[in-house]
């Protein structure tokens, strides 16, 4: 019996869109939505998890080739979990991962709504990445994720030399990131343009416009 609610409720996605409504102290209402026995994590006007960003990050992954399926990798900004399958399934990477969330009521929509649990292969911190990424250990991740909107507005921080300095240290030499940006940022880390900057602290950069809205960079640490 405790499987019939859910069961009715996917059969009638079928019909019509459901929707959960669940309050974030940063993000104002996060909306799980279940749409032909699909299901969705939403704000207001943006897509956090399992919709067009899952879309987006598999075709950034596209150009991170695997160096090897063991080696740890780091997510910033887990939102609803839905880049793991994509890790997992789609580039068969078993290595450990660390993901970083910022928002409590994400991670218990995570865990509830999509079955994304700490384990023994998936370390999940309720953190803020730019405080928590300075405390990790260097030359640790050989793929970093990152993926910090707030709705549909990037973190200042996005914007500063630390954030960057700091994602190269955590990398293996070789290693790669995958950052998804909005287009219209604007990001000049000490009044440099961002890709000039990336460059000259030991990134190889591709940067990848996708859609009309985000921006791809793909980088990899130059020893």
């Amino acid at each position: 019996m405790r499987f019939l609610l859910p069961t009715a409720r996917r059969l009638l996605s079928y019909l019509v869109p459901l929707t959960r409504r669940v309050p974030s102290a940063y993000s104002g209402w996060l909306e799980v939505t279940t749409w032909r026995g699909h299901k969705t994590l939403n704000t207001a006007s943006a897509n956090y998890s399992y919709g067009s960003l899952q879309q987006v990050l598999r075709y950034g992954l596209r150009f991170v080739p695997v160096a090897d399926a063991a080696a740890p990798v780091l997510v910033l900004g887990l939102g609803g979990g839905s880049v793991l399958p994509l890790l997992r399934h789609e580039q068969g990477r078993t290595g450990p991962v660390t993901a970083i969330e910022l928002d409590p009521a994400v991670l218990e929509v995570a865990a509830t709504e999509f079955g994304v649990k700490p384990g023994p292969s998936l370390h999940i911190v309720c953190a803020d990445a730019f405080a928590w990424l300075p405390a990790a250990p260097p030359n640790c991740f050989e793929l970093a994720v990152v993926d910090l909107f707030l709705d549909l507005t990037l973190p200042a921080e996005l914007g500063e030399a630390a954030f960057w300095q700091q994602l190269r240290r955590v990398l293996q030499p070789g290693g790669r990131a995958l950052c998804n940006l909005l287009i219209t940022a604007e990001l000049w880390p000490e009044g440099r343009p961002l890709l000039e900057f990336l460059e000259d602290l030991g990134f190889a950069v591709k940067d990848i416009e996708v859609e009309q809205l985000n921006r791809l960079l793909i980088l990899q640490r130059l020893a």
